[in-house]
């Protein structure tokens, strides 16, 4: 029996959750993303679609458990930044400079 490597895996992140594909047997796990209220963690399971021979020679459970922890660790990332960048540009547009009423004579 093999044993899935973090090399083994492709992911995409979008803004709504993270796909992450498991090379060896292309198979397709997808997770979305929770909201800040919840407290689970920055994913979720959504489900699995093989393509046609489930994980093979993996075990299922080790395939589907590094695919989770890869898609946390990346979504908690990219979505940390892309929060934190929202919540600048929500600051900076209090602070905006050089409104109409401003005139110097």
């Amino acid at each position: 029996m093999k044993h899935p490597a973090r090399s083994d895996f492709a992911t995409v992140v979008t803004e709504a959750g993270v796909s992450v594909t498991f090379k060896p047997t292309n198979s397709v796990y997808t997770f979305y993303r929770l909201t800040a209220g919840e407290d689970v963690g920055p994913i979720a399971f959504a489900g699995v679609e093989h393509a046609g021979r489930d994980t093979g020679d993996y075990p299922a459970d080790e395939v589907q458990a590094m695919a989770q922890r890869i898609a946390s660790e990346l979504g908690k990332s990219l979505w940390s930044i892309q929060d934190e960048r929202a919540a600048d540009k929500q600051t900076l547009r209090r602070y905006s400079i050089g409104g109409d009423d401003d005139v110097i004579e």
